[in-house]
């Protein structure tokens, strides 16, 4: 279940590549957590802080679209906000205890990760690197 850094998800831009796996790292530290039972508070601050580097990541990324004229960033913009209410609804069920951390969310932010990247991401670095 935990991800791992491969060279297909580099978009050839050392900053955003070492923040994607900056993010898988925060990811697999809040599988861990999952996976060892670790206390429901320690969960919510994992994932707390995955939410905020996300936030970051999605702030620098779009700076980045922006600096290449990326056509697609407004669409992308909507998949990153997409990304981040989702993940704010997770936080606040979770804080509420109306969900309880499972494999399902562990899931989606694990399938919406490698795809983000694979897709969303490798449009703008061909499009930078066809530039």
């Amino acid at each position: 279940m935990k991800l791992q850094w491969t060279a297909d998800l580099s978009v050839s831009n050392d900053r955003i590549d070492k923040e994607h796996q900056r993010w898988i790292e925060l990811f697999n530290n809040f599988y861990n957590g999952i996976a060892e039972g670790r206390p429901k508070e320690k969960l919510e601050e994992l994932i707390l802080g995955m939410l905020d580097y996300t936030k970051y990541h999605f702030k620098s990324e779009e700076e980045y679209m922006r600096s290449v004229n990326y056509p697609g960033l407004a669409e992308h913009q909507e998949s990153h906000n997409a990304f981040i209410k989702r993940v704010e609804e997770f936080h606040q069920k979770i804080t509420s205890g109306k969900l309880i951390l499972s494999l399902e969310v562990t899931n989606f932010l694990k399938i919406w990760l490698i795809d983000h990247i694979k897709g969303s991401d490798l449009q703008y670095a061909r499009f930078a690197q066809n530039k």
